[in-house]
């Protein structure tokens, strides 16, 4: 009957229309799973060794920053201790507040350039073991051995900067140490011969800053120069051309 091959026909078209949704379906899946996985080779691969550079040379960049917050803060420092010495004929207090405020400002923002040192040291140790990782996976002996002399090279320049850091440490950590002390001393003693005789004290405060200053220009140098080498270049197209 014509009704009854109509429906056949229909129904052969349905059937039809179906499977090739599946195969589609299918097909879309297929290509779904293949971008992902390149993805994931490309996304923790060859790529995420710069990136992880990136976030190295940011943390070095960071810790540069609070080191040179360091320097303002002894500036101000040392500037508020010299009012306290020049004051100390008039009236001292308004200048000894000042001074007691910067004190505690310098050791808050050390605080913050020792957790930055931290955050900086584990993110470029995170760096070199993962290069070391991907070291095992470089099949081309002349490739490899080439990655492992830039490594070492590179490894080496990082560890610079604790070279420079430790001994601002050593330096930085008693200065700020008879600071606090001067600050008690003056918070009981701000009479005009109690300053005077500190005066000798105010002396070896303010030469002592000059010098952890100092240190500070040369680690701020030397974490210059590691994060050029360890980022890749990253100059504007304007500045480029």
């Amino acid at each position: 009957m014509p009704g009854a091959r109509r429906m056949q026909t229909e129904t052969k078209k349905n059937k039809k229309r179906t499977d090739m949704k599946k195969q589609n379906l299918a097909n879309i899946l297929t290509l779904t799973l293949a971008a992902g996985a390149a993805w994931l080779l490309t996304g923790c691969g060859s790529t995420s060794g710069y990136k992880q550079a990136d976030k190295t040379g940011a943390g070095i960049a960071e810790f540069r920053a609070e080191i040179i917050n360091g320097q303002k803060a002894i500036d101000a420092t040392m500037k508020s201790l010299g009012a306290v010495a020049a004051t100390a004929n008039t009236n001292p207090r308004k200048a000894f507040e000042q001074f007691s405020k910067d004190v505690a400002n310098l050791e808050a923002t050390a605080n913050k350039v020792k957790k930055r040192s931290q955050d900086m040291r584990e993110q470029g140790a995170a760096y070199f073991a993962r290069w070391q990782q991907q070291l095992a996976e470089v099949k081309n002996p002349e490739i490899q051995k080439l990655a492992m002399e830039r490594k070492a090279k590179l490894s080496e320049a990082f560890d610079s900067i604790k070279k420079v850091a430790e001994p601002l440490k050593l330096q930085f950590d008693p200065w700020m140490s008879d600071l606090k002390d001067l600050q008690k001393y003056l918070s009981n003693d701000l009479t005009i011969a109690g300053v005077d005789a500190a005066k000798s004290l105010f002396t070896k405060a303010t030469n002592n800053g000059l010098e952890v200053q100092k240190s500070m220009d040369a680690l701020v140098v030397e974490l210059n120069t590691v994060a050029a080498a360890i980022t890749p270049a990253n100059v504007p197209e304007s500045s480029a051309k």
